[in-house]
């Protein structure tokens, strides 16, 4: 996957006081099991179709935990996703270098859905704060099957010291119209970031929309408000898959992300 920079537009946020509970009581009344359920719970990835990581390519269930990818004991979150990328470090299909876990379309989204996501991301202390001057570097994304950029992702590349809710706008895939940022949040390495989004797939501007708390508060965007309408899929595709971990542009600094509880529903009920 080749990732184009462009100007980046105004990324000022404010919090507001909007706790989760009124999301929850303004949700649809719908509850049930979430679609999935990728939180490392099990101890191992099995919950997860595919690990991507060095010389790795392949069935999570069946790999062999290495520096790359491995679950740990968090004291606040139990079992979580450590993440590891060095110089170097990149799969046998090539690419940017990565240590990823991979979901199916059930993780991401189909054109005209509304779909509800949960997880959490720590940085590691030692984790780059530069890393908009080093190249760029995506946590957590929704990718397309037909390949290009992510079209809504997180990324620490937007602005150093700062993890972003990023925009990958697209006319088709790999066509690329501008990269913007609608949420930036501080690192805060060593801390955990607990989000839920709830984003509606579209190709369209007028329809696609994402919507974000972070920490149990509902976060106004860079638009000014609690809703940013934008295309959340590439024209030509109709759905997306979830991937989380580190992905970045070949550099020479070590990356550590953990990830932990991640959950894709249909409602914010059912998370």
């Amino acid at each position: 996957m080749t990732r184009r920079h462009f100007v980046r537009v105004s990324r000022a946020v404010a919090p507001i006081t909007t706790a989760v509970a009124i999301a929850l009581s303004l949700a649809p009344n719908v509850s049930a099991a979430p679609l999935f359920v990728g939180d490392y719970s099990t101890g191992n990835f099995s919950q997860w179709p595919t690990v991507q990581a060095r010389g790795y390519n392949d069935s999570a269930s069946d790999y062999v935990p290495t520096y790359s990818a491995r679950v740990v004991q968090d004291p606040d979150k139990g079992q979580v996703a450590r993440y590891e990328v060095r110089p170097g470090d990149v799969p046998p299909f090539g690419g940017g270098e990565r240590s990823e876990v991979q979901g199916g379309t059930v993780s991401g989204g189909v054109e005209g859905q509304t779909r509800w996501y949960r997880f959490s991301t720590r940085f590691d202390p030692s984790y780059p704060a530069n890393h908009a001057d080093l190249g760029w570097a995506v946590t957590n994304q929704w990718h397309a099957y037909a390949g290009g950029s992510p079209p809504v992702s997180w990324t620490t590349s937007m602005k150093n010291g700062y993890w972003s809710l990023t925009i990958e706008k697209q006319s088709a895939p790999d066509e690329y119209l501008g990269q913007l940022s609608i949420f930036d949040t501080p690192l805060d390495v060593g801390q955990w970031h607990d989000v839920m989004m709830a984003i509606h797939w579209s190709s369209s501007d007028d329809r696609g929309w994402v919507r974000l708390w972070l920490n149990g508060v509902q976060q106004t965007l860079a638009n000014g408000d609690d809703t940013y309408f934008v295309r959340t899929l590439i024209p030509g595709t109709t759905e997306v898959y979830y991937k989380e971990g580190v992905y970045r542009e070949p550099t020479s600094s070590t990356d550590i992300v953990y990830h932990t509880g991640f959950r894709a529903a249909g409602s914010a009920l059912s998370l």
